[in-house]
């Protein structure tokens, strides 16, 4: 039977930049899990819009605003200011739904040797209407399906859904090479030591509107997740081809649903 004792403690990482509209929202939902052992430490890049005034105000967090080198940056700072076992990444739009971390701590307690978990999220637009159920259709079933092999065909698993055990990541936890698809690099590197552990159900909400990383950069994105497809690949020849292939039609599809909104 599992307790409160056995529970990990989870350490949320935010990383922030200009992100006044969206951020309480992000803050009351990690407010509002009542998990037993939560910490939650904002990074802001330096915004200037309003960000560092509502994470002053805001109650139960730990924060940091100077200027970094971009995202990888904000969450290697964030890491090592963590004190939690295991560290959740939920960016300064995106939101968890309620349960969702009291369920993570709960599948740690029970696998006590997972080094990852992951689950299912949802992408919403900026009014948190949800969007791109194709898109999250195609994702959940390569996640009840998951193998290394298929993992390195695209990534499927999403970043706000994504928890990892500290002592997991490797010593330098993100690439500050990559802009948009680290989270792609790290976790394929952590697939390669172990297989995540699944936890079935909605965890978070990932936001697409203009101005995210995932709408203004989607091209530098998926060219960074065929070279971490091409870097971790080793025996997967098959896999790492399809990536490419992949990744160039989803750039395509990608401009059609812009001109279609």
């Amino acid at each position: 039977m599992l307790t409160e004792d056995s529970l990990p403690s989870i350490t949320v990482v935010t990383p922030a930049l200009d992100a006044a509209e969206t951020i309480a929202q992000t803050l009351a939902s990690v407010r509002a899990q009542a998990y037993p052992k939560l910490e939650h430490v904002v990074v802001d890049g330096g915004s200037t819009d309003g960000t560092v005034d509502i994470l002053a105000a805001a109650e139960g967090i730990r924060y940091v605003s100077e200027p970094d080198r971009g995202l990888s940056d904000a969450m290697n700072k964030g890491i090592a200011m963590a004190s939690g076992d295991v560290i959740g990444w939920l960016n300064a739009d995106d939101y968890y739904f309620p349960g969702a971390l009291q369920a993570v701590g709960e599948a740690f307690a029970a696998a006590p040797q997972a080094r990852w978990a992951t689950g299912r999220c949802r992408i919403v637009d900026e009014r948190g209407a949800e969007i791109r159920t194709a898109v999250t259709a195609y994702k959940n079933f390569f996640l009840r399906h998951y193998s290394l092999g298929l993992y390195l065909t695209q990534n499927f698993i999403s970043a706000p859904a994504t928890f990892v055990r500290k002592e997991a990541y490797p010593e330098q936890p993100y690439d500050l090479r990559y802009k948009v698809s680290m989270d792609y690099d790290t976790q394929l590197k952590l697939a390669r030591a172990s297989d995540p552990l699944f936890v079935d159900r909605e965890l978070s909400a990932f936001r697409m509107m203009e101005g995210t990383l995932s709408m203004s950069q989607f091209e530098t994105q998926f060219a960074e997740h065929a070279e971490n497809a091409r870097v971790h690949g080793d025996g997967h020849r098959v896999a790492v081809a399809i990536n490419q292939l992949t990744s160039k039609a989803i750039v395509v599809i990608y401009r059609l649903l812009r001109r279609l909104r």
